[in-house]
Order: structure tokens, then C-alpha cells, then sequence
């Protein structure tokens, strides 16, 4: 296939025509104007009803970059968030053409995914080093592309040793073999797809899976890392972006992997809402012009990138075979699944009734028993896992001063202290215990309070633990509980309520119709010494 930088974009914004696809090393065939006036009606449509005179204007150059800053450089301020590898060439590139009203910022992956899922405070213009990204959400707003591809750098494999590796069959064989973090580095996702369906391979990626997992510091290191690594002990394998290869260990050996790899196509997303889009669709226009210079193809290359026009950079590892692209999507999603992170609130109920022994004759109660159950789930969690911990009961009874409490606000398990402060308070439970079960509104509460705090890179829960019925006389019945739960859901934010009854006493009935309000689940551990077992159930369900 082409080694070159895929340029079509989508229907939404027809700025940039692809080249036409040769065989590696061919020729380059001379550059077209590619702003049409076709164009001109997309990107009106797409931006609003300004600066249609101004895109007609432009059109009078002939594809190539403008001779001066006054002539290519229009509209007002705009932000431009790129990926952190190709930031500086970015704003190298819109410097060197006058453009001073664009504000250049490195962002990593999590910086615009979270915002852009939650509708909060995004750039006008995002250049990820992938498209994939955007399956991990579901955006407020859905981008509209500028461009498919500003320049794309193949994923290779690169070793220490002064060998060449050309194929992962070669590199899963080494005990030394490096290995990012999928979720966050879209070239560590060229290893995972290789691993794909072979179970030796599959396993040789598991330590690194329960690594990245953990959330440690350095679990996943970056790309740039483990280069560095090769290069100090002058052993060992690695994948990584070709662009990165030549930017920072153009010494070592790199090849492409001859079973196929993944691409990195930075994309051209343009992420201002529509009002923002019509104030700044002259910038838009002017970063498109800019993007589409031979000036720009050549600064992409001399960066390490590969690009439609300047072609290949030096060093490169030459033609390369892409992964098909429904592979590499899968294998993000599988992966994705299970890196997600939990963020939970774990609800505990401390009525009466869990002070009760867990069995005939037991000197055990219901609540110890969950006590264990949660203790153990708080140990054994990674610490990317952020809990919190919540108690009810009913109020005009219980030792709460209201229906319910939070005892530890939700925070990742790696932050300071938060699993110490997490188990001892959960310790601290059995003082708590008293009154009646205010179960339904604090169902409402926590599912309401999880929604407001939603991750969206995260796999969100509610953990609802109790023995009883509702027997709060001031709560709403349960078709208004499924009401209200339902008026608070929001598809952007799923949250699922995972309800565990403790014991036969536990209101089924009432836990499912919340589970199915939620897109839960409810469970019962008809016997106390099941809790645990039913509390891993609950948290594998993704």
C-alpha cells in the first residue's frame, strides 16, 4: 500500500483532496489546488453563513501556501490542541506563514476526550494521533474533520541489540520485550493487535495488561521511555511510531512489522460547537490553507512524519502494509474493556437489622459479613480504581443526622491515603448501625450524585448493599423512585446501579427494578458468607 498520509476528508468539510495513492518510493505527482469552490459551499454550511467572500478570495491562489501572513492569516484568535509529538511543528508551522492568532497547546489523549464526552471547555481544533479516540466516548458534540489525515507515522518495531526485528512473531520471543499503555498511546496498540487470537503471545501481554491496570506510575511508560531504555541497556524490543523512532533513537534498528501494523493518522477534528464555528470560520479557513502548504508537508516530514506531499522522512523504515482497520478497532474496544478503569460508590446499609447474626447461631452479623466482602474488594482493586463510601439508614432512627452519609468521597485508590481511609471506615460501620432502611431515597441520591461525577473514561457504578425493604414512611414509592431515576439518567453519562441483596430478606424486586432503571443488575446472596463472591459478579459485569 501507500506509505503516505491518508488527506480525504470527510463529506461535513471537503478541504483537502487526497493525492492520488503510488507504490512506495514513486515519484511525487505534482501538487493541485485543493480548496475548490465546491469548498466554499461545504465549509459555509458547515461553519456558518460567514466569510463565504473571504473563502472566494482565497481561492484566486493556486494551492499553494500564500506569500504572506496578511493574505493566508485571517480571522480572529482560535485554539488548537495537538497531540503533544507533533505540537511544536504545528505551531513551527503557523508561525513561519504570519499566523499569529492561533494558540498552539500540547494535549494529551485524556485532555480532550473528558471534556469533549461531558461537554465542557474543548479547543476550537483537536489533531489527535488518532481517529480511534473517539470510540472511547460518546461526544457532547460530535466533531465535524477538517481533514482525515494531517500526516500519519506507521507503528514499528524497534530493538537495542543491533538486530533487526521484523515481525512481532520475532518480538514476543524476547524476555526484554517493552510494552505501552494501550488506552493512553495509540502505537502501544500495534502489539496488542499483533497478540490478537494467539494465546502465547496473549499471554506474554498479560503482565503488562495487570501493570497498566494498576494504575502505577509508570505502568505504561511513554513511548520516548522505552526508547530511552533500549538505548541504556542496548537490548530489548519495543513498537512505537516510526516519527518517534527517528526523532529519538534514529540509532537503533526499526523495522515494519511484515504481518501488517497500525497507523497513526492525526486527524483534523474541529471541536468548537456551532456558535463557536460561525465567529471563527475565517481561522478555520486560514488553518486549512496553512495545513494544505507544501511548506507544511515539508516541516510534517522533517519532524518525522509522512505526508501526502513531501512523502517519507529520514530515517524511515520504507513501505509497510496497514492492519486492516476493523481488526485494529476491535482490539481498542477489547482492550478498552478491560483497562477501563472502575469508578464506583460503594452504599452501605447500617440499618437495624444488619446488626443482625448473619445465620442462626452465628455470632456473625449480615453486616460484618459485608464489612469482609467490602474490605477485601478495597484491597484487591487497582489502584486506578477510584471508590467512595457511603452508609444509610432511616433518618428519625438511625445515627446518620439524615437518611444517608458520605464517609469518603470517590477518589482513586493510588491517591493518598484513600484506601486507608476507605477501610476503616468501612471498620467503622458497626457503630453506625440503627433505624429502619431508608433504601429508596438514597438509591436516588447516590445514582444522582454518580451522574454528576461521571468519568467517561471510566466504567461508572453505583454499589447498593442492604438487607431489606424500604421502610422510610417520608420516601417515595418505588414507580417514583424509577421515575425519578430514569429523569436523571443521561446516555452521555451511563451510570449502572448494581444492586446486592444480603440475605432473603433483601427486596428483590425493588433492587431490579432500579438495576433495570439503570441498565444494572441486582443480586442476592441468599446465604451472608456468598457476599463476596457476589460482589466480584457484580464488578466484572462491564
Amino acid at each position: 500500500m501507500s506509505d503516505k498520509a491518508d488527506t480525504g476528508t470527510s463529506k461535513a468539510l471537503a478541504i483537502i483532496e487526497p493525492d492520488s495513492a503510488g507504490p512506495a518510493g514513486a515519484s511525487e505527482p505534482p501538487r493541485e489546488p485543493r480548496l475548490t469552490r465546491e469548498t466554499v459551499r461545504v465549509i459555509a454550511g458547515a461553519a456558518g453563513v460567514l466569510v463565504v467572500c473571504l473563502i472566494a478570495t482565497a481561492l484566486v491562489a493556486s494551492g499553494e501556501s500564500a506569500s504572506s501572513g496578511e493574505q493566508t492569516c485571517l480571522g480572529p484568535q482560535m485554539t488548537v490542541a495537538v497531540a503533544p509529538e507533533a505540537a511544536t511543528v504545528v505551531g513551527n508551522i503557523l508561525e513561519d506563514a504570519g499566523c499569529g492568532q492561533f494558540d498552539v497547546e500540547a494535549a494529551k489523549t485524556d485532555q480532550v476526550l473528558q471534556p469533549l464526552a461531558l461537554d465542557g471547555d474543548l479547543p476550537d481544533v483537536w489533531i489527535p494521533d488518532s481517529s480511534l479516540w473517539l470510540d472511547r466516548i460518546h461526544p457532547a458534540v460530535e466533531p465535524v474533520t477538517l481533514r482525515a489525515s494531517m500526516a500519519s507515522s506507521p507503528v514499528v518495531l524497534v530493538s537495542g541489540d543491533g538486530l533487526t526485528r521484523t515481525s512481532f512473531a520475532e518480538a514476543f520471543v524476547e524476555d526484554d520485550l517493552l510494552m505501552g499503555d494501550p488506552q493512553r498511546m495509540m502505537s502501544a496498540l500495534g502489539t496488542a493487535v499483533a497478540s490478537r487470537g494467539k494465546p502465547q503471545s496473549e499471554a506474554k501481554l498479560e503482565p503488562y495488561a495487570e501493570r497498566i491496570a494498576s494504575g502505577e506510575e509508570g505502568a505504561g511508560p511513554t513511548d520516548s521511555g522505552r526508547l530511552a531504555e533500549l538505548q541504556t541497556v542496548m537490548s530489548g524490543v519495543t513498537a512505537t511510531s516510526e516519527q518517534q523512532w527517528s526523532t529519538y533513537a534514529p540509532a537503533l534498528k526499526a523495522s515494519a512489522p511484515k504481518e501488517g501494523t497500525v497507523v497513526l493518522d492525526y486527524p483534523v477534528l474541529i471541536t468548537a460547537d456551532s456558535s463557536r464555528r460561525n465567529s471563527i470560520a475565517a481561522s478555520i479557513t486560514s488553518f486549512a490553507r496553512v495545513l494544505d502548504s507544501g511548506a507544511a508537508d515539508t516541516a510534517l516530514t522533517q519532524a518525522g512524519f509522512r505526508t501526502s506531499g513531501a512523502g517519507k522522512p529520514s530515517p524511515n523504515v520504507g513501505a509497510y502494509t496497514r492492519v486492516d482497520s476493523a481488526t485494529v478497532a476491535k482490539t481498542a474496544s477489547e482492550w478498552n474493556a478491560r483497562l477501563r478503569p472502575t469508578r464506583a460508590i460503594a452504599v452501605m446499609d447500617v440499618s437495624g437489622s444488619m446488626a443482625w447474626p448473619s445465620a442462626p447461631d452465628s455470632a456473625t452479623t449480615r453486616l460484618q459479613l459485608t464489612q469482609e466482602a467490602a474490605s477485601e474488594a478495597v484491597s484487591l482493586l487497582p489502584g486506578s480504581a477510584a471508590i467512595g463510601l457511603w452508609a444509610f439508614s432511616e433518618k428519625t432512627e438511625g445515627t446518620l443526622g439524615g437518611d444517608h452519609k458520605v464517609l469518603v468521597p470517590t477518589r482513586q485508590l493510588a491517591s493518598k491515603d484513600q484506601r486507608a481511609q476507605l477501610t476503616a471506615e468501612i471498620a467503622g460501620l458497626t457503630a453506625r448501625t440503627g433505624g429502619g432502611t431508608s433504601l429508596h431515597d438514597t438509591a436516588l441520591a447516590a445514582y444522582q450524585a454518580a451522574v454528576a461525577s461521571y468519568d467517561p473514561l471510566a466504567s461508572n457504578d453505583v454499589l447498593l448493599f442492604t438487607d431489606g425493604t424500604n421502610d422510610d414512611p417520608d420516601s417515595m414509592d418505588v414507580a417514583e423512585l424509577v421515575r425519578q431515576l430514569e429523569a436523571a439518567s443521561d446516555p452521555r453519562r451511563p451510570v449502572r446501579v448494581l444492586g446486592i441483596g444480603i440475605t432473603a430478606d433483601a427486596d428483590l424486586g425493588t433492587l431490579q427494578a432500579i438495576a433495570d432503571a439503570t441498565g444494572g443488575a441486582a443480586y442476592v446472596a441468599e446465604r451472608p458468607e456468598d457476599i463476596g463472591q457476589v460482589l466480584r459478579e457484580a464488578l466484572e459485569q462491564r
